[in-house]
C-alpha cells in the first residue's frame, strides 16, 4: 500500500494505524499520481523493470512505458472508476504504438529506440474495479492470441488526514494460496487484524496492508 502525499503529490509508504476507506479519485487525479511517483507504483505492480517514458504520447495513450527486461513498449491505461471502455481503447493505443516506426518509437523517448518495431506491446489495465466480462475476455486475448495483458485494480483509503492507495493484481489470477490484500484490508477495517509490523510491499509485488492499531 503507498500513502498519497498531499503535499508533494507523490506515493510513498504509509504508517500503520487504523484504516476507513475513501472515495476513488478521478481519473486525472490517479493518472497524475501514477506519473509522478512511477518508480513507486511500478513496484507496488510487481514490475519494476518498467521504465516510465512519457504521458500522453500520442492521442489515445494514457501513458507509455518500457520494460527493460523484455525490451517491449508497455501501454499503460487508466481508469479511476471501472473498466468500461478500457478494453477498446487499450487495443486501439496497443495497435498505433505497434505500427510505429524506429524514428516514431526514438522521437517519443530514447529508451524505446531498444524496442522492436512492429512488435505488439504489453498492455497494463488500472481500474478501479473489473467486472467478469472483461476479465474474460482479457484472458482469451492472452491465451489464444499471444497477447501480453495485465489488470490491477486500485483501492483507496484514509489514515487520518491522510490517503493511501492500495492495489491488488486481477489479471493473471493471484496464486490461490497467496493471501488476498483486499481480503486482509476488510479483515483490518473490521478490527480483525493483529501484529505491529510496518507495511511492506510483498515479494510477488501485491500491496500488503499495514496490521490494525
Amino acid at each position: 500500500m503507498l500513502r498519497i502525499d498531499e503535499t508533494s503529490k507523490t506515493l510513498v509508504a504509509p504508517p500503520a494505524g487504523g484504516l476507513v476507506t475513501e472515495v476513488n479519485p478521478d481519473r486525472a487525479e490517479l493518472l497524475s499520481l501514477v506519473c509522478s511517483s512511477w518508480e513507486a507504483f511500478a513496484g507496488e505492480l510487481g514490475q519494476p523493470s518498467l521504465r516510465f517514458v512519457a504521458s500522453d504520447p500520442v492521442p489515445g495513450v494514457d501513458l507509455l512505458a518500457f520494460d527493460e527486461q523484455a525490451g517491449r513498449a508497455v501501454v499503460v491505461q487508466v481508469s479511476g472508476d471501472t473498466d468500461e471502455g478500457q478494453l477498446s481503447q487499450a487495443l486501439g493505443s496497443a495497435a498505433a504504438v505497434s505500427a510505429m516506426d524506429a524514428s516514431a518509437l526514438a522521437e517519443i523517448h530514447e529508451s524505446l529506440q531498444a524496442a522492436v518495431p512492429g512488435d505488439s506491446p504489453q498492455v497494463v489495465f488500472v481500474a478501479a474495479a473489473f467486472e467478469a466480462g472483461m476479465l474474460g475476455t482479457v484472458d482469451w486475448l492472452t491465451r489464444r492470441h499471444g497477447l501480453e495483458l495485465s489488470c490491477f485494480a486500485v483501492s483507496f483509503f484514509r489514515f487520518g488526514n491522510e490517503r493511501l492507495l492500495s492495489i491488488r493484481r486481477e489479471y493473471p489470477a493471484r496464486d490461490a494460496h497467496a493471501a488476498d490484500p483486499a481480503a486482509e484490508m476488510q479483515r483490518m477495517l473490521a478490527g480483525e487484524a493483529s501484529g505491529g509490523e510496518a507495511p511492506v510491499a510483498a515479494a510477488n509485488g501485491h500491496s500488503t496492508p499495514p496490521p490494525g492499531a
